[in-house]
């Protein structure tokens, strides 16, 4: 079973971001090491108190940077996870209709949030109008340019076609 580019890069991503909140608690924790060493060699008189001084504000502004890319780390953590818990409930919804014949009211309310529907263009004799679908947990979705999208083509009504289009002013 392959994986798409997507779930691979952001797999990686979310390692990378363990490996390094990882990599800078240890060094936290070697920072606190170091200081109580120092801080006995200060009171044994093996440094003298200038020297104390000037290593004390380095390990100190080290700790506070280290402290605050923790921060930021974890709350990047926390939303990646956030968003891979949102993105797995709305598959366990899509999973109960993957064999639905027809949509129906039930069906649109529990996958879709609201459909944005856009002014009509005339193009070439033809009308167009753009619609956005907004579904629940995952927001719009795009489909990337990568994965090969089959024609689709459907006719609503009379005079009416609909066809899946990629947004062109998505970025």
């Amino acid at each position: 079973m392959g994986l798409t580019p997507h779930f691979s890069r952001t797999h990686f991503i979310y390692l990378f971001h363990h490996l390094i909140l990882y990599a800078l608690n240890a060094r936290n924790r070697e920072l606190d090491r170091l200081f109580n060493r120092m801080y006995e060699d200060n009171v044994n008189c093996k440094i003298d108190d200038a020297r104390f001084a000037t290593m004390s504000r380095q390990y100190t502004t080290e700790q506070v940077e280290i402290a605050e890319r923790i921060q930021r780390i974890t709350a990047e953590l926390s939303k990646q996870e956030s968003k891979a818990l949102t993105a797995d409930v709305f598959l366990s919804v899509v999973r109960k209709y993957t064999r639905a014949k027809k949509l129906n009211e039930h069906i649109l309310n529990e996958l879709i949030e609201r459909v944005e529907v856009f002014q009509s263009e005339k193009i070439d004799g033809v009308h167009y109008q753009r619609l956005r679908i907004h579904y629940h947990c995952i927001g719009a979705i795009e489909i990337p340019d990568a994965f090969p999208i089959p024609e689709i083509l459907m006719h609503t009504r009379k005079g009416v076609m609909v066809r899946y289009a990629p947004d062109q002013n998505a970025a």
